[in-house]
């Protein structure tokens, strides 16, 4: 009986001291929000780019698809948020007119230097 008082009192103890280096934080339910809405508009965007049109139209103009899912991987929450808020105020046809400017945009600043996500772009300063 002793024996077992003994072990039980050492793991409680242990247990005590484990969990007391033990930190918690409570994360906000704005936070979680946030993240989702984040998370869904960056799928809502691979989304547009995986559609037969858009990757028509991004053939014809030499960008490769698997690059814009890779330029929308990389970029960050606000700017998808101002690129999806810029979609769906675009009208009905505007959408992959919205999109391919974007897209232009960014190989324009990949030429500028300022960003390098085509790697076929090589900057005017190099």
């Amino acid at each position: 009986m002793k024996l077992i008082k003994s072990t039980l009192i050492g793991c409680l103890s242990a247990g005590v001291l484990v969990a007391g280096s033990v930190h918690a934080e409570s994360i906000s339910s704005d936070t979680v929000m946030q993240t989702q809405v984040a998370q869904y508009n960056k799928t809502q965007l691979i989304d547009m780019v995986n559609r037969a049109d858009v990757q028509n139209k991004l053939m014809s103009l030499g960008v490769n698809s698997n690059d814009a899912v890779a330029r929308i991987n990389a970029m960050t929450d606000s700017e998808i948020a101002q690129l999806n808020d810029e979609i769906n105020q675009a009208p009905a046809g505007g959408i992959v007119g919205a999109v391919l400017t974007v897209l232009a945009v960014i190989a324009i600043l990949d030429l500028a230097g300022v960003t390098d996500v085509y790697p076929f772009i090589r900057p005017v300063s190099n």
